[in-house]
């Protein structure tokens, strides 16, 4: 009991990242339908294609390509790289594609035409509801020892 006592400020840290997590995740779910929504149309030029640089963590997710977009809006001159690797590319470099932004504050939001059903990388919803579990059993225990 007296490791428990002395380890559980570290795991309540967890239900605090766990709960970041799943916010980014939902957060990063809703960007197309932001875009959509609030966002302005562009048309921008395929400049580069880029290959795939592979996992981070050495997880096979495949190969693929995904294009690199310049575009110009009333803020000036802007590219994007996007993130959305298919095999083989869709795109070629030269090609016209129709780019939606939404830019607010810091908020850099781009969508190509044909990204809006993107699968969501469900990575940070595992991690969060992982720390979670762990997290919230030992604030719920703090919690009830103030009562």
């Amino acid at each position: 009991m007296e490791i428990l006592n002395s380890i559980s400020p570290y795991l309540s840290v967890l239900a605090v990242i766990g709960t970041y997590c799943l916010i980014i995740y939902y957060d990063r779910s809703k960007m197309p339908d932001r875009v959509k929504k609030r966002g302005l149309k562009a048309e921008g030029t395929v400049v580069e294609i880029r290959r795939n640089p592979g996992p981070i963590f050495g997880s096979q997710e495949g190969e693929g390509y995904a294009p690199v977009v310049e575009f110009e809006t009333n803020w000036g001159s802007h590219r994007h790289h996007s993130t959305f690797y298919q095999q083989p590319c869709p795109f070629q470099v030269g090609q016209k594609v129709q780019v939606g932004y939404y830019f607010y504050r810091s908020i850099r939001e781009v969508l190509l035409d044909g990204e809006e059903n993107q699968p969501q990388s469900p990575t940070l919803l595992i991690w969060g509801i992982c720390f979670c579990l762990l997290g919230y059993p030992f604030v719920v225990i703090k919690l009830l020892d103030l009562i």
